[in-house]
Parts: structure tokens; sequence; C-alpha cells
């Protein structure tokens, strides 16, 4: 099966370079024109060159998520199911700062984030460790739901989580960024639960 991977379109936070976590920020006009032209990237995609068969799009239930996932719904008249599994991490009282304020505010806390990912947890946040437990019950019940393929709509760090347990890379999880509305692909194989990644922070036409 295909899983296709979304990250949400913009929000005036992301514009601002602010954390969001599970502050519940929209997305602005120019998010929505990106999820509008990723409807196009993922129509081609599932397509070429042989239509595949997308079951469902699942998103976390944040709106900017979820107002993405909407957009992709609505073009390949699919079913649209909210996973809270899927939500972002919790940052605590790191929401609404930039990084920079975060340094000069948390600075203990911050460059243990930063060094040892694991291990450091932001102020009244969620661990990484809880984050990844929780990601990975949600792509084992989407696997469970699931026939054919699916899309996930989702935030960047939760996608990661994603693709580390689909691509079982078995060691410290990659440190993947991916874009605003962006696409990658993972073809999954149930038979041996390994996977395989067919394309990464995939934009296409998109503004970057």
């Amino acid at each position: 099966m295909l899983f296709y991977l979304v990250r949400h379109g913009q929000t005036d936070w992301n514009r601002a370079g602010k954390i969001q976590g599970t502050t519940d920020i929209p997305l602005n006009e120019t998010g929505r024109q990106q999820a509008e032209q990723l409807a196009t990237v993922l129509k081609e995609r599932s397509g070429y060159p042989a239509k595949t068969r997308i079951d469902a799009v699942y998103a976390s239930p944040l709106a900017r998520a979820f107002q993405t996932a909407e957009i992709l719904a609505k073009e390949e008249k699919l079913p649209l199911r909210r996973l809270t599994g899927l939500r972002e991490r919790d940052f605590g009282c790191w929401e609404g700062k930039s990084w920079q304020q975060v340094e000069a505010e948390y600075p203990d806390e911050f460059h243990l984030w930063r060094e040892q990912p694991m291990v450091g947890i932001p102020s009244g946040g969620e661990s990484r460790k809880s984050c990844e437990a929780r990601s990975e019950r949600a792509i084992r019940q989407i696997l469970e739901e699931t026939a054919g393929d699916a899309v996930i709509v989702a935030h960047g760090g939760i996608l990661v989580f994603l693709m580390n347990y689909l691509l079982r890379f078995h060691r410290e999880p990659q440190e993947i960024i991916v874009a605003n509305a962006s696409l990658s692909v993972v073809s999954y194989d149930r038979s041996t639960g390994m996977g395989k990644l067919l394309a990464l922070n995939e934009t296409g036409t998109l503004e970057q």
C-alpha cells in the first residue's frame, strides 16, 4: 500500500516563526492556496502511471491540518477521518514563542532539548517518547482500518515519526524537515512490515 504523508499548509504563526504545538491556529490564505495546489499534486501522484486506490484521508484534529485535509478529501471525494494520535506535539509554555525567545527564557530546557531530544521536554509539554508512541498507535490503527492506500495530513514532527516507523530505521529517528503543504510517499509491504521511501518533501510547483 501507499501512504501519502502531507504536512499542513501555512499559518500566520508559521510565517511569524512561532511554535504552534497544540495551539489551534487555522490556515492563512497562503495555506489554503497551498492546499488547493497540493490537491492537484496528489491527484497527479495517485493517478500515474496507474490510478491507485486511496481509501481515506486521515488528519490531525488541529485546524491547520484538518482544513488542509478537507481540501484534499473534497478534491478526491474521499472519506475524511480525524485521528487524535496525529495531533502535534504539546510544546507547553513554549507555544506562541519563537525559538530565539525559548532559548532566552528557558536556556537549560532548550539546550537539553537540542542536544538530547529523547530526554529534553518543553516546560509543561510532551516528551518525545510519548509523542512517538501515540504516532505509532495512530499508524497501526490506520493499517487495521484501511485496505487500500491512505493520505495522512499532520504536522512536521509527527510525519517524521510516522516515516521512521514505516521505514524501520531502528536507530535514532532521522532529523527530516518537511515544508508546509509538502508531500512524502512511502510504499509499505504489509507482509514484511517494511517500507520504501518513494518521495520526500515534494512540493511540485508550490510556493516554497
